[in-house]
């Protein structure tokens, strides 16, 4: 994997962002937008789940109505991510925060779109269930910790 994170910092994305003036603040600007619609979407779906808001509405025509917007949001949080990392690759390669970052988004998005989608199916047909209580929690606790650790990077 090193070589990958060296040749992404000495990239043509990799030299704009680390000259640039503006590039590194606009393209961190964008991915916490990105965060932040993702993070929303998120929430939403998840109180839902725990029966805190939009009670009459289906946990499917909320999930519908929030897939585009999350799914979105995911590709551009991984695409300004990559441009991110190409600013200080090597940093980042090394930093425990950016390992736990990857891998609890991995897991997150792996758990999002498969247990948590088929606890929103069941919901939708077997109303709100304590497994469908604990697919929210588990949803939220995984991004709240990818939040977490990415901000933790600027720090470890």
């Amino acid at each position: 994997m090193q070589p990958l994170f060296i040749a992404l910092g000495h990239s043509a994305l990799g030299h704009y962002m680390q000259t640039s003036v503006w590039g590194f603040a606009v393209v961190e600007a964008i991915h916490l937008l990105a965060l932040a619609v993702l993070g929303g979407s998120v929430l939403v779906v998840d109180l839902r789940l725990l029966g805190v808001i939009f009670r009459k509405e289906s946990t499917r025509t909320l999930d519908r109505d929030l897939s585009r917007l999350l799914l979105g949001s995911l590709v551009i949080l991984i695409l300004t991510g990559i441009a991110m990392v190409s600013e200080e690759a090597l940093k980042c390669y090394f930093s425990p925060a950016f390992r736990w970052k990857m891998t609890l988004l991995a897991v997150a998005v792996l758990f999002y779109f498969t247990i948590h989608r088929h606890a929103l199916l069941r919901a939708d047909i077997n109303g709100l269930t304590a497994w469908s209580r604990i697919a929210a929690a588990i949803s939220m606790g995984l991004w709240l910790g990818v939040g977490v650790a990415g901000r933790a990077i600027g720090f470890l």
